[in-house]
């Protein structure tokens, strides 16, 4: 009876509250712009009718979307195999005020502030005004917090009230939950609600069910204002762990209102000063920067919370706070997340970075029976994963699951990107060096020796270009496959005592078979790609950025020239970022600027500065942080000019943005220090933040002038460089050659 009357409650409220924000969407006739002059703000009087353009609010462990009735958990899926997807939490943080055409109002305005992390409504009437903040706390990291600061305009008068809904949804249909109970704590009532996902992903891997259990406050149906500010805090706590969602929620009601919000906003400051990426002269781009690097670090965990934060289960293309059934790639993780997204969150926080690699490494159980499986040696990683790792790809799409396997080479890729600006010998001693190893084990077994050309051919794959499956010699599969057999044998030596190499690997890498068209000096996509072919995404021009696989510049020009005429215009945003890499790297600049503008305008929605996947918003998953992780490529390995090597950091020909008058790159990692890149219109600098006392560090300005590096001294960089970082130590292992297949055609 409990539960019947729950769900009717939760039913009567949905409608009502659906009336409401109808109501009080319809008082304003504006259009849909971000009203907000400042860089860090987007501001609206109204919301967007298409709920998939609302913002969200996250921490790594729980999210949402601001006023829906879905909240999600770090590593909560229910479903088996393909149908494994995010599981719904009812959102018992939805509150939202009660606004109808009885209600004379002025503008109402809804902003995301994504310096404090904060989503904020401020609404004023003839009686009262109201600011309601909403955020996902990055302290508190299981809580999800609504405070309602209000005030009376009536003078002498203490009657107004503001009312205000909980709207948590309908009942979940991922999470069997048990009857709700309450309990009084210091004269307030808390709800709880434990259950268990409906179905296991694999059960190789899973025995249980996941458990969830949320507590949230009680909420009234209105709020007593007064001529002074008064605050009403509201919390929902969820964990997979019923005893860690209580003291959260015991913990936070320890705290009066501003000593959590200025906990949650000193949070999101330390992150942001810690890595961040400024842009003047240019307020639209830079307000594009700023929701980019906010959507991203809402779905990565932090890393000072009140209780540990457990295991990360990755990035997928719509974020944490989407994914359920058959929406957004239901949460899954591709190679998205080492491709796209990795290499801006490893330069600015790469203990984050190290997170998405764990992830990998923790699924390598899956990734090994999937190798066997096939045949093979060593680990392959499933195309998407989820809960435990193996494969959820939905029944829709055989090709990708029998033939993607590229993405094994591309999370070796990031290994090496990891290791190249860290050095951590820990993680490449407790998992990396055999996770890395493995892959390698793989790529050899799964090349084939032709007798008749003398090299290794890799037969039956489907390059980053899905639109044609069942390929031989997929150039950016045989180059990336190429690069993990290589980084196997230099782990090999790094995580062992004495210099040992693994010949057949790099005999391997040394002579897999890479298609070259002589005559129009350009790569063809795999053996027998016809010119004029349609393709849906970047996939040879890859080998030049991110692979920087060695050729000469003018096939790599040719080759950016060639496809950007063959890719589809309905394709994902990430592929004009790395065209833009490309031309600025050979000095294209005018294409270049062309480029970047195509590889985010028409993919940014606004007010909020949500993504679409494709132009046409129906297509693919929103918010798209694989093509928001692209931009930032565009940015800080293009115009910025940063290049990861194995054994330094290298910048060449840092530039401006077009429109711009400065782009600042501050808290750049490189084994333990911390450096700023400074590129004005006149003058471009090289600030040394902090200088780890473990590492002697030298910078060389064109190969020929040499300068010790320590905290706190600033160093102009004249012309274009190249200007490299080293570390001054010998190396024991030397560094792979990469000369793969027919190197410099």
């Amino acid at each position: 009876m409990i539960r019947r009357n729950i769900v009717l409650i939760c039913f009567v409220a949905y409608i009502l509250c659906a009336c409401a924000v109808q109501d009080q969407i319809k008082l304003v006739e504006n259009d849909l712009i971000d009203l907000s002059d400042l860089e860090d703000a987007f501001t609206a009087n109204s919301l967007p009718t298409d709920e998939r353009y609302m913002c969200s609010i996250g921490n790594g462990h729980v999210a949402t979307d601001v006023f829906s009735d879905s909240v999600y958990m770090n590593g909560l899926y229910n479903g088996e195999r393909g149908d494994s997807h995010r599981a719904r939490v009812p959102a018992w943080c939805n509150i939202q005020l009660m606004l109808n055409d009885t209600v004379t109002i002025e503008k109402p305005s809804y902003t995301l502030n994504t310096a404090v992390g904060a989503f904020i409504v401020n609404v004023e009437t003839e009686q009262w005004e109201v600011e309601q903040r909403i955020y996902a706390h990055r302290f508190y990291t299981r809580a999800i917090i609504n405070q309602f600061v209000v005030k009376s305009k009536i003078e002498g008068s203490s009657d107004a009230e503001v009312k205000i809904i909980l709207q948590p949804g309908l009942k979940s249909t991922d999470v069997s939950f048990e009857d709700p109970t309450t309990v009084v704590i210091q004269n307030r009532t808390i709800w709880t609600m434990c259950g268990k996902t409906l179905a296991i992903e694999d059960k190789r891997y899973q025995k249980e069910a996941s458990k969830v259990c949320a507590f949230w406050t009680d909420v009234p149906h209105s709020l007593k204002a007064s001529e002074t500010n008064s605050t009403y805090t509201f919390i929902m706590t969820v964990d997979s762990k019923k005893e860690v969602a209580q003291k959260e929620m015991l913990d936070i009601l320890q705290l009066n209102e501003e000593d959590l919000y200025n906990s949650h906003k000193f949070g999101w400051k330390k992150l942001l000063d810690s890595g961040k990426i400024e842009i003047e002269g240019n307020l639209g781009l830079s307000k594009t920067v700023n929701g980019v690097w906010y959507f991203l670090l809402s779905s990565l965990p932090s890393l000072n919370s009140n209780q540990p934060t457990g295991r990360f289960y990755g990035l997928s293309p719509g974020g944490l706070s989407r994914g359920g059934y058959l929406k957004d790639y239901q949460g899954h993780s591709f190679w998205d997340t080492e491709t796209w997204m990795f290499p801006a969150v490893l330069t600015l926080q790469p203990e984050l970075a190290k997170r998405l690699l764990d992830y990998r490494t923790g699924n390598s159980e899956a990734a090994a029976d999937l190798a066997e499986l096939s045949g093979h040696e060593g680990i392959r990683f499933s195309w998407e994963s989820a809960f435990t790792g193996a494969e959820v790809t939905p029944d829709c799409c055989p090709e990708v699951v029998d033939f993607e396997h590229h993405i094994t080479g591309c999370i070796a890729f990031a290994a090496r990107q990891y290791i190249s600006m860290t050095g951590d010998k820990q993680w490449l001693n407790s998992s990396g060096c055999s996770m890395i190893s493995k892959i390698a084990d793989f790529w050899a077994s799964r090349a084939e020796f032709n007798v008749e050309t003398g090299f290794y051919d890799i037969k039956g794959v489907m390059g980053p270009d899905e639109d044609h499956p069942n390929v031989t010699n997929s150039v950016f599969t045989n180059v990336v496959a190429g690069l993990a057999l290589y980084l196997g044998d230099y782990a090999s030596c790094l995580c062992n005592s004495t210099n040992t190499s693994k010949s057949e690997w790099t005999d391997v890498a040394s002579k897999l078979n890479l298609p070259y068209d002589h005559t129009f000096d350009y790569h063809p996509q795999y053996d027998g790609y016809e010119r004029s072919t349609i393709i849906k995404q970047a996939d040879a021009v890859l080998l030049g950025f991110p692979l920087m696989y060695k050729m000469h510049p003018k096939t790599r020009e040719n080759d950016l020239l060639y496809y950007e005429n063959v890719t589809r215009d309905n394709g994902p945003a990430m592929t004009w970022s790395m065209h833009t890499v490309g031309h600025l790297q050979l000095g294209n600049n005018d294409q270049a600027a062309s480029l970047f503008n195509r590889s985010y305008q028409p993919y940014v929605r606004q007010p909020f500065k949500i993504w679409t996947e494709a132009r046409e918003p129906e297509i693919g998953a929103v918010n798209f942080i694989t093509g928001m992780g692209g931009f930032l490529q565009a940015i800080m390995f293009g115009y910025a000019g940063i290049n990861i090597h194995l054994d330094k950091l290298e910048i060449v020909n840092p530039q401006l943005i077009p429109d711009t008058t400065r782009l600042k790159i501050n808290g750049i990692k490189f084994h333990g220090s911390n450096f700023t890149l400074d590129i004005g219109v006149n003058r471009t600098e090289l600030q040394v933040d902090t200088i780890n006392p473990n590492q002697t560090l030298v910078l060389h300005i064109d190969n020929s002038i040499k300068i010790p590096l320590f905290s706190g001294i600033s160093v102009p960089l004249p012309g274009k460089g190249p200007f490299q970082i080293t570390r001054d130590f010998p190396e024991k292992c030397p560094l792979p050659l990469d000369m793969i297949g027919q190197q410099f055609n």
